[in-house]
């Protein structure tokens, strides 16, 4: 079933940007169509979780820049905003689902079941703490780059491929 799409008027897109994870950013962005362009939702953000969306657009990813800072860097994708949709309910609570159920448990779930047992681990392990410390972050960077391929995956080949028709 194709999307509503009312085109863009131009001149200021809408409002994006996060510090420290607060801000608005968009998420829950479909597969992309022929024309490379896909569909985003731009939420209301708190540690870079979704809390509230606000509205939805059909939208091209136009580039990235990184700029690296000290021992952090930011990210800037820019876009080129095509038209306006209405929110669609099914991709609301996907990314709801994904961020605040799915990445948590894959992310963290497995470091937790660890520490919840890293007395005994750590008594089984040959280096005790040490060995417990490294299987720690070689767990916790597991489970990021796990998620993270699942999400690239996702969005090339499980995510919706939504079709717009123009008002």
């Amino acid at each position: 079933m194709p999307d509503r799409v009312t085109p863009f008027a131009g001149g200021r897109g809408p409002r994006l940007g996060t510090g420290n994870g607060f801000g608005w950013a968009m998420m829950g962005l479909t597969r992309v169509d022929e024309s490379g362009r896909c569909f985003a939702t731009r939420w209301v953000t708190a540690l870079g979780l979704p809390l509230v969306p606000l509205d939805r657009y059909y939208l091209k990813e136009s580039g990235m820049t990184v700029v690296s800072h000290g021992f952090g860097s930011t990210t800037t994708t820019r876009y080129e905003i095509s038209g306006v949709a209405p929110l669609r309910g099914s991709e609301i609570i996907r990314t709801y689902l994904y961020c605040w159920l799915f990445a948590p448990l894959l992310g963290a779930g497995p470091t937790i079941l660890l520490l919840s047992n890293a007395d005994d681990v750590s008594a089984a392990l040959p280096g005790g703490v040490i060995a417990l410390i490294v299987l720690f972050i070689l767990l916790l960077i597991t489970s990021i780059m796990l998620l993270v391929a699942i999400h690239g995956y996702y969005r090339k080949h499980w995510a919706p491929l939504r079709e717009p028709e123009w008002r």
